[in-house]
């Protein structure tokens, strides 16, 4: 587990999952000891320091905007929609990839891939993200030339879906909004009993 995020489920069904999580929201990131990985600019530790297990949580607030994560939770990809402050449009449609979902007692659990795809608003423009930090995780065993070949494939499939316009780009989540009476929701007392 490398990171907790309290969310609002939005929906909830055997082919969709979607999490609303709040500007602000307090999260839990994985953080080494030393100075430069906690302030290392990107908010999370290496993979380096999770391979050799040299890691504890840290509390920071969520602080890149409100974002919808929507996510068929049998596919290794998730949607993420980053928002403009104001919340009147989107400012990239955020492709993470990540392990299937697993139901828990308090949510659903999964483990990031590292490599990531950013969407522009158009969706027609689009850049891999982190593939330094997917390079590294396979130097240091995180995954298998197998299971990396696994998250390419993942990542091609996901842009496939953007390119083919289908759903969830093709949907209204775009012109989704969270409902204003919602609380910013907290870290649950027992989140690391999963």
């Amino acid at each position: 587990m490398q990171t907790v995020f309290p969310s609002i489920v939005v929906v909830d069904s055997p082919e969709l999952v979607a999490t609303w999580l709040p500007l602000d929201t307090l999260v839990l990131n994985g953080v080494t000891n030393t100075s430069d990985e906690v302030d290392n600019g990107k908010g999370h530790l290496s993979a380096k320091s999770m391979a050799a297990k040299k890691w504890t949580m840290a509390k920071r607030n969520w602080h890149t905007s409100g974002t919808l994560r929507i996510k068929n939770p049998r596919l290794m990809w998730s949607l993420w929609v980053f928002w403009e402050p104001q919340m009147n449009e989107v400012r990239s449609w955020y492709i993470n990839i990540d392990a299937p979902y697993k139901r828990t007692s308090i949510g659903f659990d999964t483990f990031d891939m590292f490599l990531d795809v950013v969407v522009q608003p158009d969706r027609k423009t689009w850049r891999y993200k982190d593939e330094d930090e997917f390079a590294e995780a396979i130097e240091a065993g995180i995954f298998t030339e197998f299971e990396a070949q696994k998250v390419r494939d993942a990542a091609a499939q996901a842009l496939q879906t953007v390119a083919e316009n289908r759903k969830p780009f093709n949907s209204a989540w775009g012109d989704w909004r969270p409902d204003i009476l919602w609380e910013i929701p907290q870290i649950p007392k027992n989140w690391d009993d999963v």
